[in-house]
């Protein structure tokens, strides 16, 4: 289908009504070209037609920029890398460059093919970034939603990372993280039930799945960012991170946001956002 002159393809409606609301509203922001932003879609990371990355460049001569890699949520049954497009501005205004990939999805592809996925796409990354001014050595890893989960389970698993280097990750930021998948009761029809019903391979997988539960492995420098109008399980986890970590200043970072779920990335169409900030100061102390 195409939307918005971008050629997507197709996707089981969005099973709430808020998740339909931000999916337009994110193509939207990222659908037009922006001054002095050069714009790479549709690299191919695999054989399968999810398997593709979108670059977003400053058009300037530099190399050895800082790269960005954003990962879309979508609960890992839905989700395009083009509603990443909106934080080209704010990435590429302070020097860096954006990169968003896109992972299979669940139910035929289920835990962990997007883990392993986006390790495959950073392999890639690595690979062709410095084509584009980027370097392969200067990674900040982040995503919305189930993408923040994706990139928490790959910057707490360096035993995964067979085709780069883990030392090639200089921070972490998941935004409304779904940092803890676990629910003894999941009530049917929710977003907790679908976890166990479409994206975990097995109900057991819940506990290694759960990014809350491993955070004793964490070893790069993380900005946790979360909205005080969040779900409920995104906010207890964070807070629950929060709360397992603020002895850690050097190693993590928190900040809640007057902003529903999906408002925390909606909000980062304004490139003075606190989270660029914040983006930046990891950045600067990781040099």
């Amino acid at each position: 289908m195409t939307l918005l002159n971008f050629d997507l393809d197709p996707q089981p409606p969005l099973p709430f009504h808020a998740a339909a609301l931000f999916a337009a509203q994110a193509l939207a922001a990222s659908a037009g070209d922006w001054p002095g932003v050069r714009s790479i879609r549709d690299v191919a990371f695999g054989p399968d037609r999810w398997q593709r990355f979108d670059v977003f460049a400053p058009d300037t001569d530099e190399t050895d920029r800082d790269v960005v890699i954003f990962l879309h949520g979508g609960g890992w049954t839905h989700g395009y890398k083009e509603w990443c497009g909106l934080m080209a501005p704010g990435i590429t205004a302070r020097g860096a460059m954006l990169v968003a990939p896109t992972y299979r999805l669940a139910p035929e592809y289920r835990y962990p093919t997007a883990v392993l996925d986006t390790l495959a796409a950073i392999a890639a990354i690595r690979a062709r970034v410095a084509e584009w001014g980027g370097s392969p050595d200067r990674l900040f890893l982040g995503g919305h939603s189930a993408g923040g989960h994706v990139a928490m389970q790959a910057a707490l698993n360096p035993e995964l990372w067979n085709d780069a280097p883990f030392d090639a990750l200089k921070g972490c930021l998941p935004l409304s993280g779904i940092l803890d998948l676990r629910h003894p009761a999941p009530p049917p029809g929710s977003l907790e039930a679908r976890v166990y019903e479409m994206v975990l391979a097995n109900p057991a997988q819940d506990v290694e799945a759960s990014p809350l539960l491993a955070l004793e492995r964490l070893s790069v420098p993380t900005h946790f960012c979360w909205g005080a109008r969040d779900s409920e399980r995104v906010r207890q986890s964070n807070q629950a991170a929060r709360d397992l970590l603020e002895g850690k200043p050097e190693l993590a970072s928190f900040h809640c946001v007057d902003a529903d779920h999906f408002g925390t990335q909606l909000a980062l169409i304004d490139p003075g956002h606190r989270w660029y900030h914040e983006l930046q100061t990891m950045r600067d102390r990781t040099r």
